[in-house]
């Protein structure tokens, strides 16, 4: 009898005392927004992830590494990729949260190619670590769904039509916006800015509306040919002269969560002539 009333005090504690009293950790919650709802195809874009505790009362805590992309996050679509980035020092740190607090990182993504315009619906996973670095199983974000553009040119490589530079010829690479950008109809060019995504910010590009002077083709990432981790690369915008006229590139630099009154800008004019 002793022993029977032992083990229904056992189950009364199990079943109406605290998670916290049992040591267990608390539930977490991943969120995931992105800057934008529509992105060209080869064009990076961003989300800023939360993992949220949602317990009113109870704090849980997770290990995490400092700078790592790829040791945590994770994305359930292969044709979404996560774009690698490095700092300074990469450690492994503990990541309290109290009741509501939340562990947030700025994610750069990337859609290297796809041969017509549609949606594309991927998660973004989470995966916490141990003190000793045991890696647990992923927490998914809801659902994140893009609007991926292709560019013509894009759909009609697919096709197999494409045009062909002269041999020996790279399109040309601008980088100073006080000087114009003078190209023939037909010539293909990039304009590059210096960028660092694991800070958060990027390169935000617009042309006038219903300009047909030039067409935007996308942009990547390149990253320093260095091993210190941290450094900025390259934010390359890649654009195709259509019909003779003067049009101008703005850029503005900025985080795409944060409302800053003057963020850095480059206009760049550009100006096409007949061959």
């Amino acid at each position: 009898m002793k022993m029977k009333r032992f083990f229904v005090l056992i189950l009364v504690f199990f079943l109406f005392c605290p998670a916290a009293s049992r040591g267990e950790v608390s539930p977490l919650e991943i969120e995931a927004f992105p800057d934008q709802s529509t992105v060209q195809a080869g064009t990076m874009f961003l989300v800023h992830m939360r993992v949220v505790n949602p317990s009113p009362d109870s704090s849980t805590q997770f290990w995490a590494y400092s700078c790592s992309y790829e040791k945590h996050w994770i994305t359930d679509n292969p044709e979404v990729l996560i774009q690698p980035w490095t700092c300074d020092e990469n450690s492994l740190e503990e990541v309290p949260l109290g009741p509501g607090e939340a562990y947030e990182k700025d994610i750069m993504l990337h859609i290297p190619g796809k041969d017509q315009t549609g949606t594309l619906t991927f998660h973004l996973g989470f995966k916490r670590m141990s003190e000793n670095g045991d890696v647990a199983e992923p927490l998914w974000s809801d659902p994140v769904t893009m609007k991926v553009i292709v560019p013509e040119e894009m759909k009609e490589e697919s096709s197999g039509v494409t045009t062909v530079p002269p041999e020996g010829t790279q399109p040309r690479v601008f980088e100073d916006s006080s000087v114009s950008i003078q190209v023939r109809v037909g010539e293909e060019f990039s304009i590059s800015l210096t960028s660092n995504p694991s800070t958060g910010y990027s390169w935000r590009m617009t042309l006038p509306e219903n300009d047909t002077t030039v067409r935007s083709l996308g942009s990547e990432f390149s990253s320093a040919q260095t091993d210190r981790v941290g450094a900025p690369g390259k934010e390359i915008f890649k654009f195709k002269a259509l019909n003779p006229g003067e049009t101008k590139a703005d850029f503005i630099y900025r985080r795409s969560w944060e409302a800053e009154t003057d963020p850095p800008r480059e206009t760049f004019t550009i100006i096409v002539s007949d061959n």
